[in-house]
């Protein structure tokens, strides 16, 4: 993970995310870091349906696949775990900056 966005993971406490490859034709997928309250850190890839995305369509957990999910205890698990959800961990940067549907 980029040094700029684990510090920003440690001292914000915010979530960043990169964009994957999705698992199917019609999704879009991203992995994301989200710092838990207890100091873990949840990694899942998910999948959204490309017309909800592309048509600024409000969706919810029901609406999304989550082909990978984990939580680590240490910031110095995140790497591999990101590896492993099929992303490259220097790729990782503010939800805004890959279109992270939020």
């Amino acid at each position: 993970m980029k040094t700029q966005a684990k510090n920003r993971l440690v001292m914000s406490k915010a979530h960043v995310s990169a964009r994957r490859v999705s698992g199917s034709d019609d999704s879009y997928s991203w992995v994301w870091v989200l710092p838990l309250p207890d100091g873990r850190f949840r990694i899942a890839a998910i999948e959204v349906p490309k017309h909800l995305v592309d048509e600024d369509i409000c969706f919810a957990e029901e609406d999304m696949r989550v082909p990978y999910l984990k939580i680590v205890d240490e910031l110095g698990g995140v790497d591999a775990a990101v590896q492993e959800a099929g992303v490259d961990p220097e790729t990782l940067d503010a939800p805004w900056n890959n279109d992270f549907p939020l």
